[in-house]
């Protein structure tokens, strides 16, 4: 008999302002994060190889703006300290399965000189408390649009950076609907 996994991630985003959809300054600039796409992020497992080496960031990404007139960080996490099962909320998983790379597609470089990036090579696992993605390098990283563009690239069961030690076989997870909403902290450094 087969059994799948299903994990569903939706996005949510804060900042100091409400979001806008710019790519250039807004009338009273501030501070402001923009998810271009992939607000919901679905993890479907129905392989044995998948639940033994994990999802690879098959297509399940985030991309988003970052607009600011100052220096500024951006932190993840989510408010539960677990995923429960939708279907039976006494399934649970643990957080740290869920992992994300931050890939920089903007001008402002994240080689520490305009962005540090404490998840461009090994990935950072979501925790319940705030977790530093971004956060400003030796120059400065502010601007809008194009300049601080980003791409959060998730994985799960993969093992990998600080991410849960253990496959999802091993951890003899029941199949279930697994939901939770992560939150995007934009704030100024």
């Amino acid at each position: 008999m087969k059994q799948t996994l299903y994990l569903f991630i939706f996005i949510i985003a804060l900042s100091a302002k409400p979001l806008c959809a710019q790519d250039i300054p807004p009338p009273n600039p501030n501070i402001n994060i923009n998810i271009v796409s992939g607000n919901v992020v679905q993890f479907i497992f129905s392989d044995i190889n998948q639940y033994l080496n994990g999802i690879l960031n098959g297509g399940q990404n985030t991309f988003i703006r970052v607009g600011c007139i100052a220096d500024w960080k951006l932190q993840f996490h989510t408010d539960q300290a677990m995923f429960y099962g939708t279907n039976n909320p006494a399934h649970t998983m643990e957080l740290n399965n869920v992992g994300l790379i931050v890939v920089s597609t903007g001008t402002n470089l994240d080689d520490g000189s305009n962005t540090i990036n404490y998840a461009k090579s090994l990935p950072l696992a979501l925790a319940n408390t705030p977790v530093l993605l971004l956060t400003k390098g030796s120059g400065s990283n502010k601007g809008y649009g194009l300049r601080n563009s980003f791409t959060l690239n998730w994985e799960m069961g993969t093992r990998r950076g600080n991410m849960n030690n253990q496959t999802m076989l091993e951890q003899a997870l029941y199949p279930d609907t697994y939901e939770l909403d992560i939150t995007l902290t934009l704030s100024f450094f």
